[in-house]
């Protein structure tokens, strides 16, 4: 091994980038990122769509070490949030080490280090493996929108995912259906509502949308000292507090829906299309989401609600409940493939197995992070470290600090890292025990694998997460 160890990371997003970032601030070097996309980025360089924002507030969706006070926004746009990344690379002078438009397609532990087959049909050697590829990068596309099938059924116009917009699409006085009402739905619906002749929204279940308490931030803002770093602070706070109702006292989410069904009332006054948009299902549960547009959007006469699964298309429009729906333009708002987590990669650990073979009864990974048999690969953004509610860039964050732990035992030990299948077993036991007690156990979700079980979210607060994996424990970890 290398005296430093070489540092391979999957993905450009805010994960992957946090990690090349902090390795360069410590002044390594031997680090590469490979982002199969032409620019860095992630999730805010694949969603394109119109209203593409974050549900967090920016303050806390940004790098602690890498504040910025000229947010636009409390919720700042998509396009926004990707300068941002950029200008975090462009900053740290990494672009060097940055290989876009490179697919790892697969990486096997073998003689002391992985091997990662790139497209190109080159193979790169690293000591240490870091896939950051996001948990909702592969969209989700239902086996009636795949292209064979839409040639099959006839239907002569455009089908797209939100992840994958067409700007090339005029969507001007057409027929526009809208699948599914997740987050990316309630974004876009509200852009595009009113540049449609018939807007169709085909929900399954009803969200949760609660009013969004945006605000420009103007020069005011700008000028106060230390603003960011106290509104940061605060908005935190605030968020710890309140997922607390998530996985301790999941009871008080009562209050919470007695509130919404309370602004649904003033928000929609026709009590058929309200009856229509109440959720089915306790608040929490499945993802909530943040809008002051959403209701509006839905009640333009233009607008339709449908509910409903889809059973496929004609050459005339979607086929809901038996009717057909015309439509000119799909857009599926479905999701993306979220139980797989490395989809796309093949992953091949010490004795042969890969990471599918070792998540064949549901993925886990010891804090979010190590597998056993798959020494010196710490995943970023893993199984059990989703929030409902709260700041994800401070879970990578955390991620990252515990990594470049691990890199240094790396290079003092001389030793491969696996965790102790015992401590890993251990924690998937205390998931296991935990996920029953909390809000998203009581419906069915994305969170959930096919055994029932939540493979996403962490089941306690953002602090004990940071005091748990904050710092590497050595005593966790085989040396080999």
């Amino acid at each position: 091994m290398s005296s430093e160890p070489r540092v391979a990371v999957i993905g450009a997003g805010f994960g992957g980038l946090c990690v090349a970032l902090r390795l360069a601030a410590r002044g390594h070097r031997s680090f590469v990122v490979f982002e199969q996309a032409d620019d860095v980025g992630g999730t805010w360089q694949a969603n394109t769509y119109p209203g593409a924002a974050c549900d967090a507030p920016s303050h806390i969706y940004s790098y602690s070490f890498a504040r910025t006070v000229a947010w636009s926004r409390r919720f700042a746009p998509g396009p926004e949030i990707h300068a941002y990344l950029r200008r975090c690379v462009a900053d740290a002078g990494i672009g060097d080490r940055i290989r876009l438009s490179t697919t790892v397609v697969a990486a096997a532990w073998r003689d002391g280090a992985w091997h990662l087959d790139l497209d190109d049909g080159t193979v790169h050697v690293a000591d240490v493996l870091v896939p950051a590829v996001g948990q909702l990068s592969v969209p989700s596309v239902p086996g009636w929108a795949t292209p064979e099938a839409v040639a099959a059924a006839g239907f002569p116009g455009p089908v797209f995912h939100t992840a994958r917009w067409r700007h090339d699409v005029d969507l001007r006085g057409r027929d526009v259906a809208v699948v599914g009402t997740g987050a990316s739905a309630v974004q876009v619906v509200p852009e595009i509502v009113d540049e449609t002749a018939h807007l169709t929204v085909v929900q399954r279940s009803a969200p949760y949308v609660l009013a969004r308490p945006d605000a420009d931030y103007g020069s005011p803002h700008r000028a106060i000292p230390g603003y960011a770093a106290v509104a940061r602070v605060g908005i935190w706070t605030a968020f710890e507090a309140f997922t607390l109702a998530f996985w301790r006292f999941p009871q008080a989410m009562r209050l919470m829906r007695r509130l919404f069904l309370r602004q649904l009332r003033s928000a929609v006054p026709d009590p058929v299309l309200r009856a229509r948009l109440t959720p089915d299902h306790e608040i929490g549960c499945k993802r909530i989401t943040v809008s002051s547009d959403w209701y509006p959007a839905l009640q333009r006469r233009h607008a339709e609600v449908v509910s409903g699964a889809v059973e496929g298309l004609t050459a005339d429009g979607l086929v809901v409940g038996g009717v057909v729906h015309p439509c000119d333009v799909v857009v599926l708002a479905t999701g993306f493939a979220t139980t797989e987590f490395l989809t796309g990669v093949s992953v091949t650990g010490r004795d042969g197995s890969t990471l599918a073979d070792a998540w064949r009864d549901g993925a886990s990974a010891h804090l979010g992070l190590s597998v056993p048999g798959f020494p010196n690969m710490f995943l970023v953004y893993g199984p059990n470290t989703n929030l409902g509610a709260g700041s994800i860039v401070f879970m990578l964050e955390t991620q990252t600090a515990h990594i470049l732990d691990a890199v240094d035992e790396i290079r003092r030990s001389g030793a491969a890292l696996e965790v102790r299948p015992e401590v890993h077993e251990r924690f998937r036991r205390n998931v296991r025990a935990a996920e029953h007690r909390t809000v998203w156990a009581g419906c069915r979700n994305w969170y959930h694998d096919r055994d029932g079980h939540d493979t996403h979210n962490w089941q306690w607060s953002m602090r004990s997460y940071r005091r748990r994996a904050g710092r590497l424990r050595p005593s966790d970890y085989l040396h080999a």
